[in-house]
């Protein structure tokens, strides 16, 4: 009986010393894998600046920076011309059959800046009007007897352009159709012209315009800034 018990005892003990060392092996290993980490975190707050928060306050509204200011748009109008005194009248009239509403329409001189291909004058309107069908056979089909009373009556306006160069593209066009005689001068020598600036809101407006301009072949529809 003794040796039994004897036996037994040392079992225990020996199980004993097998727990208290494996739970000294994870007590090392659980030490182990947090050193790093510390270690890592102390590093890493090392390379901070210190924080003072008696320095932090709040600024009050007199203190804020102005906003940017908002850019400003451009108000853009529709130019019509240029009009001989007789066909603004005209065009001015044919306007108020549109019913704009609100529209703003400003008249202004013509700009020395404009040019158009022009036909010089023929000696009676038969032989203008002769000559407009002539090219309309030549597939020129915008062309304008002049009518007013000053040098450029019976004239031919073939079409009338912003600058010098969109004129002389146009010229060398309709001469490759073999209307020699026409030319392109600046529209200021065209004297008593005017233009004008029609500001209105709605997307049908520059439709109507479109189709109210095919009364006056000789007039040019555009896009422009609106006058001051």
């Amino acid at each position: 009986m003794s040796l039994t018990w004897s036996g037994k005892a040392d079992r225990v003990v020996a199980m004993r010393w097998v727990f208290a060392l494996l739970l000294l092996v994870n007590i090392v290993l659980l030490a182990a894998m947090q050193w790093p980490q510390n270690k890592s975190h102390d590093d890493s707050m090392a390379n901070h600046a210190p924080f003072h928060a008696e320095k932090i306050r709040l600024i009050t509204e007199d203190e804020m920076p102005p906003p940017a200011p908002a850019p400003v748009a451009q108000q853009v109008c529709l130019e019509w011309g240029q009009f001989a005194e007789q066909d603004l009248a005209r065009a001015r009239t044919a306007l108020q059959a549109l019913k704009l509403g609100e529209a703003d329409i400003s008249v202004q001189a013509a700009r020395a800046n404009s040019w158009w291909v022009y036909i010089p004058p023929l000696k009676t309107k038969q032989e203008a009007n002769k000559k407009v069908d002539e090219l309309k056979g030549l597939g020129i089909q915008d062309s304008f007897v002049m009518q007013d009373n000053n040098p450029w009556r019976y004239a031919v306006s073939l079409g009338v352009f912003s600058t010098q160069e969109a004129a002389e593209r146009y010229l060398a066009q309709v001469r490759e159709k073999g209307v020699r005689s026409a030319k392109a001068a600046p529209r200021s020598q065209d004297g008593g012209r005017s233009s004008m600036f029609i500001k209105a809101s709605g997307a049908d407006i520059e439709a109507e315009l479109v189709k109210l301009k095919q009364d006056f072949p000789a007039t040019e529809l555009k896009a422009a800034p609106c006058p001051q």
